[in-house]
């Protein structure tokens, strides 16, 4: 726009800013470029996400492992941990508040690490020749439990 044509835009539209100086409409563009924009709060939170994806993986396995109750995560861990940064390290982590450990988290997460360890096993059995054997046993009250064991060697 002509700088003739600004100043009239400015009078007739915005009176209110024409005594203004230049360094108030120069601090306004300042603050117009570094003003958080979605892509900018967007990949901050993935990075935050990412961050806390394998440590989630890892406290999944290890309650599976324990055999524990999956509310542990959300009830026990997480505060658990934010309890030993602020004590020993003396900062509140945003990062561990935000790690994905409530109960229906780390079920999926277990029954994905099941069905990827079921999915390895079938790839080998599938490769490789193997041996299979069956048992049947008797548990209380005459019920009956079948067992299979699958035998193959793995070079890895």
């Amino acid at each position: 726009m002509k700088p003739g044509r600004l100043e009239l835009y400015l009078k007739a539209n915005h009176s209110g800013y024409v005594n203004s100086d230049l360094s108030y409409f120069k601090s306004l563009k300042e603050n117009f470029i570094k003003r958080p924009t979605i892509k900018y709060l967007l990949t901050k939170q993935a990075v935050s996400v990412g961050r806390t994806l394998e440590p989630s993986y890892e406290i999944s396995l290890v309650i599976a492992k324990c055999g524990k109750n999956d509310t542990i995560g959300e009830d026990l861990i997480n505060p658990s941990i934010s309890v030993f940064l602020k004590t020993v390290i003396e900062k509140v982590d945003k990062v561990v508040k935000a790690m994905p450990l409530s109960n229906n988290t780390i079920t999926r997460r277990i029954d994905e690490m099941g069905k990827d360890i079921e999915t390895q096993h079938i790839e080998k059995f599938k490769s490789r020749n193997f041996s299979l054997q069956m048992d049947e046993s008797t548990l209380r009250d005459s019920e009956v439990v079948l067992l299979g064991y699958a035998r193959y060697i793995d070079k890895e």
